[in-house]
């Protein structure tokens, strides 16, 4: 038989992994209900089709990461390596992309074929947040308020970049300006490389490659194809976060990884992740839903890598209130009784009703090693006199001789 083990990059989640996943999960989740957005689901299977529609057949995502498959149909699928595409594909097919302004988040995982290291995952999951039909400025800056609050609540340091990258006109333009800028330097770059630069020559722009780099070093910006109006509104922008006292540096190579944006774009950076320090990114998408097949809608939105995330956040201790230890069978039922009497009226405490066999010391030992903050240990003596010692592992705290009406009322019951 083979051995057993997991897909490269698909790692099993357990212990303070998960513990911080969830924790990343569920801020996130509070702060987009406290702006009014909305859940919304979509599969993790999508028509191959679309991603090449929405991100762009020359991205590395469509031409390297993306993990394929045909159904016993022969129709050409994949596991989605973004979230954005697939919720403005549901949009359309469920006929809600009406004009009245529309706010959703998502959490799930994606999936994309890279080499794993810090901060970047086969399978991944990211959250993020769609806001469609409003063209407004206002718009780009409630995004970027919700994702300075996560990262806030969080308490993770991050640098916010930003930049505007104009309407599919300016951007026509810039793209000429860039292909005839290459052709100089076909001679000295990689023909593949070269090749797909060309097709989409924004890709050059934040490139990580050392030789791009300097090849783009002497370009022109794409500021300079902004008309009067796209600067004014960029500068208007960067006024309104100076007033919110968000701060944030401009980055005049920021373009994003997928051909879809248009306008704002954003990032937020952090160091602690090596190479991989985008931690959250996102900007102005207001012509893919029309190029899907849809109405033509303004969007904006943000997408965040859930695990990166967990993997730098300060995770606080979890407080777990009380461990129910036993003596004998008779004890053992008591104290599931008890602990079903508490939770039924405060399930918000944590409680451990022991199932082992262990002796006393060993029992408080183990309430100890997993963080609770009072024990009860229960044997013939507590069934006999109706009273309950109360054990507190904070020295400053003194132990406590309780009755089980004393008790539910010290717990909030």
């Amino acid at each position: 038989m083979k051995e057993l083990k997991t897909i490269r990059g698909m790692p099993d989640l357990f212990g303070s992994q998960i513990q911080g996943i969830s924790f990343v999960e569920k801020t996130c989740e509070k702060i987009f209900k406290s702006f009014n957005f909305q859940e919304f689901r979509t599969p993790i299977l999508e028509n191959k089709s679309l991603f090449k529609r929405s991100v762009g057949d020359t991205s590395e995502m469509v031409q390297k990461e993306m993990y394929e498959l045909k159904d016993r149909k022969g129709e050409e699928l994949c596991l989605r390596p973004e979230g954005t595409a697939g919720l403005v594909r549901a949009l359309i097919t469920n006929n809600l992309d009406g004009t009245d302004i529309k706010k959703f988040f998502y959490i799930g995982p994606m999936f994309r074929y890279e080499r794993p290291q810090k901060g970047r995952k086969r399978q991944f999951c990211q959250a993020g947040i769609e806001l469609i039909g409003d063209s407004s400025i206002n718009a780009d800056i409630e995004v970027i308020q919700i994702a300075t609050l996560i990262l806030k609540e969080l308490d993770i340091e991050a640098e916010l970049q930003i930049n505007f990258i104009g309407d599919l006109e300016s951007l026509d333009g810039y793209r000429k300006y860039l292909r005839d800028y290459l052709k100089e330097y076909k001679s000295s770059t990689d023909e593949k490389l070269y090749s797909r630069l060309i097709r989409n020559p924004l890709r050059a722009m934040d490139s990580k490659d050392a030789n791009i780099k300097e090849v783009m070093k002497n370009a022109k910006k794409i500021s300079e194809f902004l008309s009067a109006d796209q600067l004014k509104k960029y500068d208007e922008i960067k006024s309104l976060l100076t007033g919110m006292e968000i701060k944030f540096v401009e980055n005049p190579d920021l373009v994003r990884g997928m051909d879809y944006y248009t306008g704002t774009v954003f990032e937020f950076t952090n160091d602690q992740l090596g190479a991989q320090n985008s931690i959250l990114g996102g900007g102005r998408y207001d012509n893919l839903i029309s190029d899907l097949g849809g109405n033509r809608l303004p969007a904006t939105g943000f997408a965040l890598g859930v695990d990166r995330l967990a993997e730098i956040v300060k995770m606080k201790e979890q407080q777990k209130d009380l461990f129910l230890g036993s003596l004998d069978s008779a004890g053992k039922a008591f104290a599931q009784k008890l602990s079903f009497k508490i939770r039924s009226r405060n399930p918000n405490l944590v409680i451990e009703t022991y199932l082992g066999q262990a002796n006393i010391g060993k029992q408080l030992k183990k309430a100890d090693s997993l963080g609770f903050k009072s024990v009860i240990i229960i044997g013939q003596e507590e069934l006999n006199s109706g009273l309950l010692k109360v054990k507190y592992f904070d020295n400053n705290l003194p132990d406590l001789e309780l009755t089980e009406d004393q008790l539910l009322e010290k717990l909030g019951c």
